[in-house]
């Protein structure tokens, strides 16, 4: 095989996510990417303001699925939401990892972070697998500018 011929270096494989990120498929294709190099796995869950913007309007409730009664979404109920939508993300993450035989780091970060973003991706190359619901949040951008690869995946 000639020099031109082998695929791009590697160093990083980011996975980055929200709460309806489809896991399963974008553990795939990070699985393919691995499978060519010996890259990093890291996996961002991506904190976007959704829910504190629920929270902040006047109007927002939660009913109940069971009981059917209603309350005022909070920015209380909105950081529990987010948290525990965190927890499942990575527990589910975690899990694959250990079926893949695969390390994962794992972080949670803001969508304006850009600073992190950068040091995230300062020591080499880097392929952001990201779901379709990020591709015009600040995080993606920064990283196109930084000369990563994203690959976009639909819900």
């Amino acid at each position: 095989m000639r020099k031109s011929d082998q695929p791009p270096r590697v160093d990083r494989v980011v996975i980055a996510i929200t709460e309806l990120a489809p896991l399963r498929q974008m553990w795939g294709e990070a699985l393919q990417f691995l499978a060519e190099s010996q890259a990093e796995l890291h996996a961002l869950f991506v904190e976007t303001e959704q829910w504190h913007r629920a929270a902040s309007l006047p109007f927002t409730r939660e009913i109940s699925r069971v009981s059917g009664t209603r309350a005022d979404f909070t920015l209380q109920r909105a950081i529990q939401v987010h948290k525990a939508a965190v927890a499942r993300a990575q527990q589910q993450l975690q899990q694959l990892a250990a079926e893949s035989d695969k390390e994962l780091a794992f972080e949670v970060l803001s969508e304006s972070d850009q600073e992190r973003i950068r040091e995230l991706v300062a020591d080499g190359q880097c392929i952001v697998i990201a779901t379709a619901l990020l591709a015009d949040q600040p995080v993606i951008k920064e990283l196109q500018e930084l000369g990563c690869r994203i690959v976009l995946i639909k819900e």
